[in-house]
């Protein structure tokens, strides 16, 4: 029995209560007429809201069926739904920076960056380090400028970040990558310092260095990691590399040995 999916989103929107729903028009209704109902006999119905964490859920599930969608009309179906389910939880909770990065992802996802660029800027003035989401939200904007080229915005995100979970090695890293892939790499190279050990910091600098195509900057701090630390065999194989003819699948191969730059991977050059 083949599965609709359509019919399966709509379905299940259907117990999340998340979608606005119309009214009949006058043919429909006398076409299905409603029983008639004494109101002064009944007590008043109340119209239940669901909860802005079932919406948001709702909103993940369409996007998640627009992304695996292979049929235009059915992948545009599911992101409207999702965007309709992301809305209901920003009403539903206002200045919710979780429901704003999904409309903001599935904006992306329409092909909208302007559109998504704005939604990600909402969300980064929404946050105050108080909703649990609030960290993830601003590396997720982080990355999406990141992988736009707004290194400055990207920045701001990521230290936002790393501000709501200092503990997070993932943020901290990506914060790195960002100022270096804004050009400021005496501030990534010192931040770096701070969280790692001088030739690891060196090492990561190196990476990045490479992969914007700076080779002299790249052979320069692989050089500073294997004078901090001649048994680093990734700068001394990075470096090696280097030297030879072209090979950019090898160095490729290098670099994800260690730690791939997340910002590397969203802004290709």
């Amino acid at each position: 029995m083949r599965i609709n999916f359509a019919s399966l989103a709509i379905m299940a929107c259907a117990f999340t209560g998340c979608l606005k729903t119309e009214q009949l028009t006058s043919e429909e209704m006398q076409k299905y007429p409603r029983a008639k109902v004494d109101h002064a006999k009944d007590e008043p119905i109340e119209i239940r809201q669901p909860k802005p964490e079932t919406c948001l859920e709702a909103g993940k599930m369409y996007e998640s069926l627009a992304r695996s969608a292979t049929e235009t009309i059915q992948k545009r179906e599911m992101s409207w739904r999702a965007k309709q389910a992301y809305s209901q939880a920003l009403r539903l909770r206002p200045g919710w920076a979780a429901a704003e990065v999904g409309l903001a992802r599935v904006e992306e996802l329409e092909g909208n960056p302007q559109s998504a660029t704005q939604h990600f800027q909402q969300a980064l003035q929404m946050v105050n380090g108080k909703e649990k989401d609030d960290a993830a939200a601003c590396h997720e904007a982080g990355l999406f400028f990141g992988r736009n080229k707004q290194f400055d915005l990207s920045i701001v995100a990521m230290q936002k970040a790393s501000q709501f979970e200092p503990g997070n090695r993932t943020f901290a890293m990506n914060l790195g990558f960002s100022l270096a892939r804004a050009g400021r790499y005496d501030e990534a190279y010192q931040y770096f310092g701070k969280i790692m050990n001088a030739s690891e910091a060196a090492y990561q600098m190196a990476q990045m260095t490479n992969h914007v195509g700076d080779k002299d900057r790249c052979r320069m701090y692989a050089g500073i990691a294997l004078q901090a630390n001649p048994a680093n065999s990734q700068a001394k194989q990075l470096l090696t590399l280097l030297d030879q003819p072209a090979q950019p699948a090898t160095i490729q191969q290098v670099q994800t040995q260690g730690t791939l730059p997340a910002i590397a991977e969203a802004a290709p050059q």
